[in-house]
């Protein structure tokens, strides 16, 4: 729901080599779940997690740096290895800090990811469906002073590689995106946010489309009490080739009964401390997506997430965290009273505890609870999940 990203640069001191600054991370979990495949049927099972990663940052020409990312996902079922995945992302950026307060990144990135059981790409089959992503990010941006800017493009190459999904989604994504700001207080600028996504299909030419956001808001940092940035407007979403009757099982069943659609656009992170040891994030979203759901051309997801961090002590924090999604997907073509459209509430509520032993380790326990009703009976779930686990970080 971010494009554009780029990985974020590590700011602690590291481990030294020479020239480079190192930072290895490690996490280890152990995790049960009721409900694995996140069906109405429900199977459990045990799982494992691996997640190592490193980061190397090589400092060149006095203030610029090379940053070299890796990390990984490895989840390792025990009773149904058809869920096994494993997750890499290998990400190299460019980093210049330019003069008068101007930044220039370049940012290459190799993907290998998966569609997560239970969201709204989730086809139940018995593998989840896997992809991977090739892309190119460039992001150019001034904010010395009164006015600022940030302008970033990036191209997205993807291609999926199980559950006859090639057919369907596979694309490419160009994405380009302008952000004016300007002060108004000291600690508070005014935001003006325009951007367009391209999808460009390789053989579901009827989903081929464009989507133009036009938004206003705002950033602050207010005492360190408040801080946070929030944009609100308009979304409109074009289909750029007329509907043509596709061949083929699958592509056969991609049809659309409108040729564009709009509807409101809101995004934002909003951080508070109403306490001096309790940190409160609200991320609210509403965004169109991309779909999979045969005979459906979109599927807009609006949502908030609430989470809560509060220190017991410097060693032990105890979190929280409630989410809520309604995905309503576009009319099916050709739909009478029999079919209506889908509409989907994902509903969420974890609660954990941690412990830093060390500086560098820690551990932590978590209980997630998950709760998704649709107006097609086979997506309604729920799923109970404990995990005890361990990270390490230089």
């Amino acid at each position: 729901m971010f494009p554009g990203s780029l990985v974020p640069i590590v700011a602690e001191e590291g481990l030294r080599a020479g020239p480079l600054r190192l930072h290895p991370f490690m996490g280890v979990a152990e995790m049960y779940t009721d409900n694995v495949f996140r069906t109405n049927a429900k199977r459990s099972d045990f799982f494992t997690t691996l997640a190592p990663g490193i980061q190397t940052q090589l400092p060149f020409a006095g203030r610029h740096v090379f940053v070299a990312d890796y990390r990984t996902n490895i989840q390792l079922y025990h009773r149904t290895p058809s869920n096994n995945v494993q997750d890499q992302t290998a990400s190299g950026r460019f980093q210049f800090n330019l003069a008068r307060s101007m930044t220039l990144d370049l940012q290459g990135e190799h993907k290998l990811g998966h569609d997560p059981r239970g969201s709204a790409l989730d086809l139940q089959a018995l593998e989840p469906n896997k992809w991977t992503t090739n892309s190119f990010t460039g992001r150019t941006a001034y904010e010395g002073g009164q006015v600022g800017g940030v302008l970033t493009v990036q191209t997205m190459r993807w291609t999926y590689l199980n559950n006859d999904q090639g057919s369907i989604r596979d694309r490419l994504s160009n994405y380009a995106g302008l952000t004016l700001s300007g002060k108004v207080f000291p600690n508070t600028s005014a935001l003006l946010d325009f951007s367009v996504r391209q999808e460009i299909y390789d053989e579901n030419k009827n989903l081929d489309n464009a989507m133009y956001t036009i938004s206003t808001g705002a950033r602050w940092d207010i005492s360190g009490i408040t801080s946070g940035e929030f944009l609100v407007g308009y979304q409109f979403l074009n289909f750029t080739r007329a509907q043509v009757n596709q061949s083929g099982p699958l592509l056969s069943l991609f049809r659309r009964d409108q040729d564009s659609a709009d509807n409101l656009f809101f995004m934002g992170n909003l951080k508070w401390n109403p306490l001096p040891r309790l940190v409160v994030s609200i991320q609210p979203y509403r965004t169109i997506q991309q779909t999979v759901v045969f005979g459906t051309s979109f599927f807009t997801a609006t949502g908030v997430n609430l989470s809560a961090v509060h220190s017991l002590s410097e060693r032990v924090d105890l979190t929280a965290n409630l989410g809520y999604e309604n995905d309503d997907f576009s009319t099916p073509a050709g739909a009478v009273a029999i079919t209506p459209p889908r509409t989907d509430n994902l509903k969420n509520v974890a609660i954990g505890l941690n412990y830093r032993a060390v500086k560098w380790i820690g551990t932590s326990l978590q209980y997630i609870f998950e709760d998704r009703s649709s107006s097609v009976e086979q997506f309604n779930y729920q799923a109970n999940t404990a995990m005890i686990s361990v990270q390490a970080f230089f």
